[in-house]
């Protein structure tokens, strides 16, 4: 009798579905929507008419359809074992991080490898980069690591309204970032008619620059639905693995920064 009660729940650990998410066809909007995005920023680029419109249309389709793959996994994620599910996720995770780790350091490869081929760098006719801007930018982003740290510390201390504050606080750093990095941008570009054509030199540090400004608005995106959650109420002291991997992510964009400023910056 007591085998027979025990029976279900040992086949459900030994079944690999048990752990399996459900089919899902949000993953195929997103790439859709992504794939339009990077293919319009092109033709926005070359100015072709309405490519403005129908990028922004397909970034905010891509943001819905990330939305609802997130609330999609936020509720998978309720209904299955959650000790097993955050090991495999974190596993996943950080096999992702190095994956994007690598993409950086084929940019960081191409730079040092032009510099040190070159016979002088920057090369003529390019400016040298101001560096009080980026680096006050550079102290915000750094800071931000250090808030969203104490974010979830106070969260894992059941201190909810300071961990909510410092998130806040953390998003709020990241969009000065993002504005300051912009606004270095327009500069470049609009003053000193340093844009993406100008050479080896503006050609990487748009493209770095650029890559590395897209990553900040993921982990922005990343840590709003960290913040939506937490105000819904989702997260517990077992259950809060999207919050680490947000905070992990967002450090990992940090660290990248760093090594970016010194290499287009200083060096």
């Amino acid at each position: 009798m007591e085998q027979a009660l025990h029976q279900p729940t040992a086949l459900a650990h030994d079944d690999p579905s048990h752990h399996a998410p459900q089919p899902c066809v949000w993953p195929i909007i997103l790439a859709s929507g992504m794939g339009a995005t990077v293919f319009l920023v092109f033709l926005a680029y070359l100015g072709v008419p309405l490519a403005g419109l129908l990028l922004a249309a397909a970034a905010l389709y891509t943001l819905v359809a990330a939305a609802g793959w997130a609330n999609t996994i936020a509720v998978e994620r309720r209904k299955m074992d959650q000790v097993q599910t955050n090991k495999d996720l974190t596993r996943g995770f950080f096999f992702f991080l190095a994956s994007e780790a690598m993409i950086f350091f084929s940019y960081f490869e191409y730079i040092y490898y032009t510099r040190i081929n070159g016979s002088q760098w920057p090369p003529a006719g390019m400016p040298r980069l101001e560096t009080e801007m980026p680096a006050i930018a550079t102290l915000i982003l750094v800071g931000s690591s250090f808030t969203l740290n104490w974010a979830v510390h106070a969260f894992l201390h059941n201190k909810r309204s300071a961990a909510k504050n410092w998130l806040l606080l953390t998003i709020g750093m990241g969009i000065v970032f993002l504005g300051m990095q912009g606004f270095e941008w327009g500069y470049l570009q609009g003053v000193l008619g340093f844009t993406v054509t100008a050479g080896a030199f503006s050609s990487a540090y748009f493209i770095m620059t650029g890559f590395h400004g897209a990553h900040v608005t993921v982990g922005l995106l990343m840590l709003s639905l960290v913040y939506w959650r937490m105000e819904k109420g989702e997260y517990n002291q077992q259950y809060h693995m999207s919050m680490k991997a947000a905070e992990y992510y967002w450090h990992f964009v940090d660290i990248v920064w760093i090594f970016l400023f010194f290499t287009l910056y200083l060096f």
